[in-house]
């Protein structure tokens, strides 16, 4: 899978760095900013940097939504002190306000790393070795080998249930089926209210203690009115047809009715 980029924000050919980076380093950051994670984020963020380059700016922002372009790919940006020179592509990833958000976040985040890394011919490693080696780097890395104070973004990652391992295991084999992904925090539908939601594609079950006793496949769109309820660890809307996921990531809120 392939995302658009969006270069509403791109900086013209008189601003920014003109010198080529080497081709050693691709750096992934997170933006810090959790005044700013509501929708539109990567938008706020980009719109902000193009307005501040001379102070500091990344070649992206990605989001939920889209993936800004500010510098251009292959020239030196100003995001990570004396490693700009040497990465020709750096990223930062907008902060968010729900674990859905953050997955389509995610995805997009990987695969424009991977591709980068790809293009100029960098490992798909993370983290590894010191100044001389080439690779994929976290803003800590670079903190930690060139100097400064930051340490993105993994305290941001494990905020929604991405390990360092984790993520270096993403940077090196993709996503696919975003398996990575199944497995983060799932964030559910909680309020003890009546919900008109869709449910597209997910099973209902018999039993909420069998769930592999399944009811039915809803089809596209199917939409029902359930209150979310707890069992164990897990909330579940009760339906006519069956227990179905209050999973924010398989259900879509239409409306939340008092």
């Amino acid at each position: 899978m392939g995302y658009s980029i969006n270069k509403t924000f791109a900086l013209s050919n008189n601003e920014g760095d003109g010198r080529i980076a080497v081709k050693r380093f691709i750096i992934a950051h997170d933006t810090g900013n959790d005044n700013n994670k509501g929708k539109g984020s990567a938008h706020n963020e980009a719109s902000y940097m193009k307005s501040h380059f001379e102070v500091a700016y990344t070649h992206f922002i990605v989001d939920d939504q889209a993936i800004y372009q500010v510098g251009e790919p292959g020239y030196v940006a100003w995001g990570a002190l004396d490693a700009n020179p040497y990465a020709p592509m750096q990223v930062e990833l907008a902060h968010v306000d729900s674990q859905t958000r953050f997955n389509e976040s995610y995805k997009r985040y990987i695969w424009l790393l991977r591709y980068y890394a790809n293009k100029y011919n960098i490992p798909l490693t993370l983290d590894a070795g010191g100044q001389g080696t080439p690779g994929i780097k976290s803003h800590k890395w670079v903190t930690q080998n060139f100097g400064g104070d930051h340490v993105d973004p993994y305290g941001y990652l494990s905020k929604w249930g991405i390990t360092k391992a984790q993520f270096a295991k993403d940077l090196k084999n993709g996503l696919g089926d975003s398996a990575a992904l199944a497995k983060a925090k799932p964030e559910y539908y909680k309020t003890k209210a009546l919900y008109e939601v869709i449910a597209p594609k997910v099973y209902a079950y018999k039993d909420i203690k069998a769930q592999q006793k399944r009811s039915v496949r809803l089809t596209k769109g199917s939409r029902f009115y359930a209150k979310p309820k707890k069992y164990g660890k897990i909330y579940r809307f009760k339906t006519v047809v069956g227990y179905i996921t209050a999973n924010k990531s398989y259900v879509k809120l239409i409306k939340k009715i008092k």
